[in-house]
C-alpha cells in the first residue's frame, strides 16, 4: 500500500447500520482479547479480513482489501489529518496498515515483536472503528448492552470482585420498586473509600450487604441519568456530569449503559 494511490470512494454507504455495528462489536472484542494477550494480534487481523471480504464481495487478502478499508478509515481524522499535523505522535493509516499486513504474512510473532504488532493492530482497529461509526449519533449505537448490575442484596465482597475482574469503574444499581424507584450507580472510588480502614481492606465490611451499608450512610450511591436508545449522544453526554447513563426501553427495562469512555 503506497501513499500515491488515488483516493478510494467513500465505502461507509455500503455498510448498513446493522452491519456497521456488527463489525464495530467484533473489532472491540478482538481489541479486548489483544490487550489481554500481547500475542493475540491476529484476532484483530481476522476481523479486518472479514470486513474486507464483505466490502469487496469475495475472499482475498489484506492487500486486496486495503482500498476499501482505507476508504472507511478515511472518515476518521486519525487516518490522515491528525498524523499530518502531529506526525511525532501518530502514523498515517496506510503506514500502520502495511505494518499489520506484512506481519500477517510472517510466521513468527513472539515477545517484544508481538507486543509491537499488537500495539499497531490495536491502533489500526481504533481508526477503522471510528470510520465505521461516523454518522451514528444515537445512544443505541454506542451503549454497552446487557450490563452487569450490582444488587442491594449482594455483599460488598462480590460487588468488589465483579468490578476488579471486569475493570469496571461503575455498576448500575436497579431500583427496588418499593422504597427506591430511581436507578443509581456504585463507583469504584466510593467503594474503595468505604472498604479501606487504616489502609487495609476490612474483612468485616466486605461481608456487609450493599443495602445495609447504603441505609446506614456508610456508602453513598450516585444518582444515574437515564436515556433511551434513540436519544442523541450529544445531549446525553452534555448532561452526564462524567457519570454513565443507564439506557432503558420505553417499558423501563434495562437495555444498556453508556459511559463517556464509549464515546471517546
Amino acid at each position: 500500500m503506497t501513499s500515491d494511490k488515488p483516493d478510494a470512494p467513500d465505502q461507509t454507504s455500503t455498510l448498513t447500520p446493522e452491519v456497521a455495528l456488527h463489525f464495530r462489536d467484533q473489532l472491540r472484542a478482538a481489541r479486548a482479547a489483544a490487550l489481554r494477550d500481547a500475542e493475540a494480534f491476529p484476532d484483530i487481523v481476522f476481523v479486518l479480513e472479514r470486513l474486507g471480504a464483505y466490502l469487496i464481495g469475495r475472499l482475498g487478502d489484506m492487500g486486496q482489501y486495503c482500498n476499501e478499508i482505507a476508504a472507511i478509515a478515511a472518515n476518521s481524522p486519525m487516518a490522515v489529518d491528525i498524523p499530518a499535523k502531529v506526525p511525532h505522535f501518530h502514523q498515517r493509516f496506510d503506514v500502520k496498515y502495511d505494518i499489520v499486513r506484512n506481519a500477517r504474512n510472517s510466521a513468527l510473532h513472539q515477545g517484544a515483536f508481538a507486543r509491537h504488532l499488537t500495539s499497531n493492530a490495536v491502533e489500526l482497529s481504533l481508526v477503522v472503528e471510528e470510520g465505521i461509526m461516523r454518522g451514528h449519533y444515537q445512544v443505541g449505537d454506542f451503549m454497552v448492552g446487557s450490563p452487569v448490575c450490582a444488587y442491594l442484596w449482594q455483599p460488598l465482597s462480590f460487588i468488589r470482585q465483579t468490578m476488579l475482574v471486569n475493570s469496571f469503574s461503575f455498576l448500575p444499581v436497579p431500583p427496588t420498586g418499593e422504597r427506591e424507584t430511581n436507578w443509581r450507580l456504585i463507583s469504584d472510588f466510593r467503594l474503595a473509600q468505604y472498604l479501606r480502614v487504616d489502609g487495609n481492606v476490612s474483612k468485616e465490611r466486605l461481608a456487609q450487604k450493599l443495602e445495609q451499608v447504603v441505609e446506614s450512610g456508610g456508602l453513598e450511591l450516585h444518582s444515574a441519568d437515564t436515556c433511551n436508545t434513540d436519544d442523541d449522544i450529544k445531549i446525553v453526554l452534555g448532561k452526564s456530569k462524567g457519570l454513565p447513563a443507564v439506557v432503558l426501553s420505553p417499558e423501563k427495562q434495562l437495555m444498556g449503559i453508556l459511559t463517556p469512555f464509549d464515546l471517546l
